[in-house]
């Protein structure tokens, strides 16, 4: 496993180069309107001999060898160039892009994204970076000065994975949050789940009140996109509202009719 691993680092450049780094899509639905509005970048890997990777399989080491900075930007600029096909073809849509932890205390990451963006001159408000609750920051005033510059130039911010961390109230109002999404450990049973349906109910409260949309994240049906619809929450995502697809599917996905709550 180790020599897979090492084969698959050395691999990299020639993957970047040779577009072998793959971005699918997984649609989120605004249950305001019930349309889908915005989209999670999903990167996989198209191995010429191995197959399509998941991100669990290359992701932990990239990150280790100190090259998820420039995987995180061709994925950043697929998805602007995504966005902008999207956008000719009739379609706007939100888009977000995960950040490692590693990343948001590197002012030359920073400094290439910000870079990328102007110099693609995407809308920089319809550009999201997702950061997981559970990340542990090298230098915690770096991160959110980071955090700071990109919410300053108009790109949201999303707390991943809220509620599997030890976020605090405080924490959260030191973060410049547009966005939390609730862990779908926590959703997949709120509709039945008493324990689970409080959890989701407080965090939406606690959310709006520091004026942060909520996405309840791992939607398997229709009972619990009711559930959430009740309770006011403003986004969800997962297999019931979509499952991932490549960039081309994406205005066909978009154009049927949205799922339906029980």
């Amino acid at each position: 496993m180790a020599a897979q691993q090492f084969s698959l680092l050395g691999e990299l450049d020639d993957a970047l180069r040779e577009g072998q780094i793959k971005v699918y899509y997984q649609p989120k639905i605004n249950l305001a309107s019930d349309r889908i509005d915005s989209v999670e970048a999903l990167v996989r890997w198209q191995h010429p001999t191995r197959g399509m990777l998941p991100p669990d399989c290359f992701i932990p080491l990239i990150e280790e060898a100190g090259r998820i900075d420039d995987l995180t930007l061709a994925v950043l600029e697929q998805a602007i160039n995504d966005m902008r096909t999207w956008c000719e073809q009739g379609l706007v849509i939100g888009v977000a892009v995960n950040i490692s932890a590693t990343l948001l205390t590197s002012e030359s990451f920073a400094n290439k994204a910000l870079a990328l963006v102007a110099r693609a001159g995407a809308p920089a408000h319809r550009l999201t970076f997702e950061v997981t609750e559970s990340a542990q920051f090298e230098d915690h005033d770096q991160a959110i000065a980071v955090l700071a510059r990109f919410w300053a130039s108009g790109i949201r911010i999303s707390m991943d994975d809220y509620g599997t961390g030890q976020s605090t109230l405080n924490y959260l109002k030191q973060l410049p949050l547009s966005e939390l999404k609730i862990d779908r450990s926590f959703v997949q049973n709120a509709h039945v789940d008493q324990g689970d349906a409080m959890l989701v109910r407080s965090t939406l409260q606690l959310a709006h009140e520091l004026g942060i949309m909520v996405v309840a994240e791992g939607v398997e049906d229709a009972a619990c996109l009711a559930f959430l619809k009740g309770i006011g929450c403003d986004y969800a995502q997962g297999y019931f509202v979509g499952r991932p697809v490549p960039a081309e599917n994406l205005v066909a996905l978009v154009s049927q009719p949205a799922p339906v709550a029980a």
